[in-house]
């Protein structure tokens, strides 16, 4: 059996945060182990009466990795660099789920995570298209190296609020990341990925990277334009859920958490 991780990313301090994280952990704990990967604010720090395994990292990771961010912050694009800490300092995992504390699933996330159990893709997200499908998006400029290019046609995007990466993907990541590659991350993980020779599938949605079987079974996909803006479809950029949808056992995004 794979050993897998499954990380919930976040930087609130909530009450539902850590009901999330009980049942990510009911889910999963006998396929694996359930972390906080959580931003620390000095000026917030977590605290809770439950027992939770928390992986913390402060904006300082910005420069620890040696690599190159977009710009100061994590967001936007950068927050994968808080899930290749966590690789670093835990390389022992066969797949690591990434999750950010604003998606929800209206089903049982065991049901959810075991549906790719036998999937032996390296990486699995949601809403990836080529190029040629969304070419006004506006990250695909970001995909950027000192010496080597990959032309925009080639390129491909993913929506990466949860998604599942497997150890030797995550290594190719470091490596080429060290190598001075920068860019968005829904940019940056599945191309390099995809031109390394590694696969790459699609939790649901439609088009050619879902697997067959999967089209629209755990989200319903957005309504395709140039310009890839993700606001219809139960994974989408904006509006915001106010609380998880009714469509059965689909992925739901954003479903915003209160803070304390």
């Amino acid at each position: 059996m794979d050993l897998q991780v499954y990380l919930l990313l976040t930087n609130k301090t909530s009450i539902q945060l850590i009901d999330k994280y009980k049942v990510l952990y009911n889910s999963n704990y006998k396929q694996g182990d359930t972390v906080i990967l959580y931003h620390l604010d000095k000026s917030k720090p977590l605290t809770s009466a439950e027992e939770v395994n928390t992986f913390t990292f402060t904006d300082e990771l910005l420069t620890a990795l040696n690599y190159f961010p977009l710009g100061f912050t994590l967001v936007p694009g950068s927050n994968h660099f808080p899930l290749l800490k966590f690789y670093l300092s835990h390389p022992n995992y066969d797949y690591y789920w990434c999750i950010e504390e604003d998606v929800d699933f209206s089903g049982n996330w065991r049901d959810f995570f075991e549906a790719f159990s036998s999937v032996e893709d390296d990486f699995i997200s949601s809403h990836i298209r080529r190029y040629q499908d969304e070419p006004e998006w506006p990250w695909w400029p970001a995909l950027a190296h000192p010496y080597f290019v990959i032309p925009q046609e080639q390129r491909i995007r993913s929506f990466n609020h949860i998604y599942r990466i497997s150890r030797r993907a995550l290594e190719m990541l470091h490596k080429a990341l060290l190598s001075k590659w920068c860019g968005h991350h829904e940019v940056l993980i599945p191309t390099l990925l995809y031109e390394g020779g590694l696969s790459v599938s699609d939790f649901g949605g439609k088009g050619e990277f879902v697997p067959e079987g999967f089209e629209n079974r755990f989200y319903v996909e957005n309504t395709p334009n140039p310009k890839g803006i993700l606001s219809d479809g139960t994974m989408r950029w904006r509006p915001v859920f106010e609380k998880t949808g009714d469509k059965e056992n689909k992925l739901y995004h954003p479903v915003k958490l209160k803070d304390e």
